[in-house]
C-alpha cells in the first residue's frame, strides 16, 4: 500500500469534508492518507488574524502536533516538529510557504531518498507585490518539488510560466462542500426566513451580508462607508455581519450605532446558511477567496472590487453572470450595489449562481486531487 502524508500548519473547519472524502477515495486506490496539523490559535507567537477566526477543528484519524515559532529579526518562522513521521512515506504534500522550515528540509531530503514532495498552494503570495522579496524567493523554490497541486487553473498557468513542467501540475479547483450548502439552503422555509427577519427587525428584502474573517484585507472600513451611502439611497437596506477577527470591534461599534447593521459573530452550518436566505447580495469589497463559493451555493450574488490582492478563487466569479467586480472606490461600490438592487440583472445573476454551484464542488476537488496524487506516486 502506498502512503501519502499531508502536513498543514492548521486544520480549518471548511477543509473537514475534503480530507474525509480524499482519505476514502485514496483508500479505494490502495493508498493510505495521513494528516498532521498544528494550530494557529493559542500557540505562542501565532495570535494573528488567522488564529482569531475561531474555525479550527480536530479530526479523529489525524495527528495534532503543536507548531513552534522561531523569530529571526523581523522573520517569524514556523517549525512543524514531525520529522519522525516522514519515514516510509511515498509522498508528502505541504503548503508552499516561505516561513515553513520543514519545507526546506524536505526539499533537500528528496534528493537523497525515494521520498517525493508535493507543493499545494497559490504559487505565490497573492496578498503581496509580485516582485516582493517573498515572492522572488517563492519563484526560486517553485521547481523544488515533484508535483504541484495548484489551487486553480490560473495558478497552474502561472507555475508553467515560471518553468515548472505543466504535466506535473494538477489544478485541483479549490472548493468547499457546496452540495451540503445547497441542501441546507433549500431546507430553510419561507416561514423560517420571515421569523428570522422579524427577530432582526428587517421588513424589506434589500439586505446585504458579509460573511468571513474580519481583518484588514477584508476592508471592513470600506464596506461600512459604502453601506452608509447605500442606506441613504435605499431606506430599507440592512447589513448582516457574520464572522470574527481583529477588525470585529469596528463592526460591533457600527452595530451599536446603527440599528440596520447586525453583528452576529461567527456562525457555522445551518446557523450561518439561514442568514443568506434573507440576504440579496454578498458584499465583499476586499479580499475574495472561497467565500465566492458561498455566494453561488447560497444563491447570493457577490459584489467585490478590482482589489489587487484577491485569492485565486476570484477566477470563479464571472462578471455580470454570477457576480460583479466594480471600481475600487467607496462611491463606485455603493453605486453598483444600489443599481444592482434596483435592476433586473440581479434576478439573472441569482439564477446563474445556482449553475456555478454545480461546477465548483468539493467532490470535484477530491477527484482532481486524487488523480494528481496517483500520478505523482505511480
Amino acid at each position: 500500500m502506498k502512503k501519502v502524508l499531508i502536513i498543514q500548519k492548521s486544520l480549518v473547519q471548511y477543509r473537514q469534508e475534503f480530507f474525509e472524502l480524499l482519505r476514502k477515495a485514496l483508500a479505494e486506490e490502495d493508498v493510505e492518507l495521513s494528516l498532521i496539523y498544528g494550530k494557529q490559535k493559542n500557540e505562542e507567537g501565532l495570535k494573528n488574524e488567522e488564529g482569531l477566526k475561531n474555525d479550527e477543528i480536530d479530526l479523529e484519524w489525524s495527528q495534532y502536533i503543536p507548531n513552534k515559532t522561531i523569530k529571526l529579526g523581523r522573520l517569524n518562522l514556523l517549525w512543524q516538529p514531525c520529522i519522525h513521521a516522514i519515514k516510509h512515506q511515498d509522498l508528502i504534500i505541504v503548503e508552499s510557504a516561505n516561513r515553513l522550515i520543514l519545507n526546506y528540509l524536505l526539499m533537500t531530503r528528496r534528493h537523497f531518498s525515494n521520498l517525493k514532495l508535493g507543493f499545494w498552494g497559490h504559487g505565490r503570495n497573492l496578498q503581496d507585490a509580485p516582485k516582493s522579496w517573498g515572492n522572488k524567493l517563492k519563484n526560486l523554490l517553485v521547481k523544488h518539488c515533484d508535483w504541484w497541486f495548484a489551487y486553480t487553473a490560473g495558478v497552474k498557468n502561472n507555475l508553467a510560466d515560471l518553468g515548472y513542467p505543466e504535466k506535473q501540475i494538477t489544478a485541483v479547483q479549490n472548493a468547499i462542500n457546496t452540495n451540503l450548502l445547497v441542501e441546507q439552503y433549500a431546507k430553510i422555509s419561507a416561514a423560517e426566513a420571515a421569523e428570522l427577519k422579524a427577530e432582526l427587525g428587517i421588513e424589506g428584502n434589500q439586505v446585504g451580508i458579509f460573511c468571513g474573517g474580519m481583518y484588514p484585507e477584508k476592508r471592513i472600513d470600506f464596506l461600512l462607508a459604502s453601506c452608509i451611502q447605500i442606506k441613504a439611497e435605499i431606506p430599507d437596506f440592512h447589513l448582516i455581519f457574520i464572522g470574527s477577527g481583529i477588525d470585529a470591534p469596528k463592526v460591533i461599534a457600527a452595530a451599536e450605532q446603527f440599528e440596520w447593521i447586525h453583528y452576529l459573530g461567527p456562525k457555522f452550518g445551518k446557523d450561518r446558511v439561514k442568514y443568506f436566505k434573507i440576504s440579496a447580495l454578498f458584499l465583499m469589497p476586499g479580499l475574495v477567496g472561497l467565500g465566492v463559493l458561498d455566494s453561488f451555493a447560497l444563491e447570493t450574488p457577490m459584489v467585490t472590487t478590482d482589489y489587487e490582492f484577491h485569492s485565486p478563487e476570484i477566477e470563479y466569479l464571472e462578471q455580470g453572470k454570477n457576480g460583479l467586480v466594480v471600481g475600487n472606490t467607496v462611491a463606485e461600490y455603493a453605486t453598483a450595489v444600489i443599481d444592482l438592487l434596483r435592476s433586473e440583472l440581479y434576478q439573472l445573476m441569482w439564477e446563474y449562481c445556482k449553475h456555478s454551484a454545480k461546477k465548483y464542488t468539493v467532490e470535484n476537488m477530491v477527484e482532481n486531487f486524487k488523480t494528481g496524487i496517483l500520478h505523482a506516486i505511480r
